[in-house]
């Protein structure tokens, strides 16, 4: 059946006549909307509208002495029964932190890191038999002077230290440090921007993303010094070379094509 639209009503007459004219209009702009579309993509050689980004990498290093150690020092302990053992151990322990307070290393750079007491068993045709306690106590230790690290760690032996565990060499406070290597890498990535935008022809915009890795060279660490001590007055105390480390900075900067 046809449809005749002057057998309609005449609201719903009007009612169409907009209908057709809401449409009409919506098709205009559509097309109108592809044309100014087909008219950019033309103008960009057939690219799209999306931002245009280049990114340039840049790294900073900088070389450092280390200017603090951090030394472990352990005394191991055995006897027949706990109470003795412990008291032995205190006694010895604490000779050596008196020792280390003596050397102007303060309460907060010296810590208690292990107290360990265990049984110690004899096994004889599958039977146990407890002969005694052995007590594991361990201090980690600041030295902020290096010059000292040797005398300290000849002292705690010769005050009752028994285990030298590790010493480690770092820089305590590489934040300047870290801040000259990322100004070098920054500076050297956007040298490298600058270049190759006057190479290739290109304008930089501003910067719109920034990313950082940061590495640096693990602490230095000394083997462990031995265990059973000894006195100064036997051996000339360690000498502890501090060298050098590097802390290293890459950072990568992203701009904006104009």
């Amino acid at each position: 059946m046809a449809f005749d639209y002057n057998k309609l009503p005449k609201l719903e007459q009007k009612v169409v006549l907009i209908t057709f004219i809401i449409l009409a209009l919506f098709l205009v702009f559509a097309g109108y909307r592809q044309l100014i579309d087909a008219v950019n993509s033309y103008r960009n050689g057939g690219s799209n509208n999306s931002p245009q980004m280049v990114s340039f990498t840049g790294e900073g290093k900088v070389k450092a002495t280390p200017d603090t150690a951090k030394v472990e020092i352990g005394l191991v302990t055995e006897g027949k029964d706990s109470i003795s053992v412990q008291n032995e151990n205190s006694s010895k322990m604490n000779a050596v932190i008196k020792f280390l307070k003596e050397q102007k290393i303060s309460e907060e750079d010296i810590k208690t890191s292990a107290y360990n007491l265990s049984p110690i068993y004899e096994y004889d045709k599958g039977k146990s038999t407890l002969v005694g306690y052995i007590l594991n106590q361990a201090l980690t230790v600041t030295v902020r002077d290096l010059n000292k690290t040797g005398e300290v760690l000849d002292g705690a032996v010769s005050n009752g230290a028994n285990q030298i565990n590790s010493v480690s060499l770092f820089v305590d406070k590489p934040e300047e440090l870290k801040n000259k290597a990322r100004e070098d890498a920054v500076k050297q990535a956007k040298e490298k921007a600058s270049a190759a935008s006057k190479i290739a022809g290109f304008r930089l915009g501003r910067v719109i993303g920034f990313n950082e890795n940061t590495f640096g060279e693990p602490p230095i660490y000394y083997e462990a010094m031995g265990r059973g001590g000894g006195t100064s007055s036997v051996a000339p105390s360690p000498q502890i070379e501090p060298g050098t480390q590097e802390i290293t900075i890459n950072v990568t900067l992203t701009y904006l094509i104009k």
